[in-house]
């Protein structure tokens, strides 16, 4: 009897950790994935990208998990710097895109027409989760300048012709 209670005992820490793992994966897994997608155009890098950072954000002790919203904004940062390291890399120079790129109709950029920056802000804001503030923290601007290269953004979005759907109306 007392074998039993060590084996439940031992095996307890691991079926929190495996929940955890999956709560992780569940809520955040594709928000994370189409914020690497939007910054690195790379379906194959986005992935390696959110794997790499859902397998640290697991490493960390469940103690020091201090929310949601907390563990979101942690995510978001990480896929964002993450992100930053390859495209800053020689490698990802010499790469050839390996998929037509997200410049699509429906897309998160019609017609290619947004700045690193702006798909930086846009993927951190939108897939992020992550309020304006928050991601003026991480691209470490104001949050004055976080709102003026948002509504940028918008504006450039609202008015690219890639954005008008085929029946002439925008989308």
């Amino acid at each position: 009897m007392l074998g039993l209670g060590k084996t439940r005992t031992a095996d307890a820490p691991a079926t929190a950790s495996r929940a955890r793992r999956e709560v992780i994966y569940q809520r955040h897994a594709a928000a994370l994935y189409r914020q690497a997608l939007l910054m690195l155009d790379d379906s194959a890098l986005a992935e390696n990208v959110v794997c790499d950072v859902i397998v640290d954000e697991c490493a960390l002790v469940p103690a020091q998990e201090q929310g949601e919203g907390e563990t979101r904004y942690r995510l978001a940062r990480s896929v964002f710097r993450r992100c930053q390291q390859l495209a800053a890399g020689p490698a990802r120079h010499r790469r050839l895109p390996q998929r037509p790129s997200l410049g699509v109709v429906g897309g998160p950029d019609p017609g290619g027409i947004l700045s690193e920056k702006e798909r930086s802000a846009l993927g951190l804001v939108l897939c992020g989760g992550l309020g304006y503030v928050e991601a003026s923290t991480v691209l470490r601007i104001g949050p004055h300048d976080m709102a003026d290269l948002l509504r940028t953004v918008m504006r450039k979005l609202a008015i690219s012709p890639a954005a008008v759907a085929g029946d002439g109306n925008q989308v």
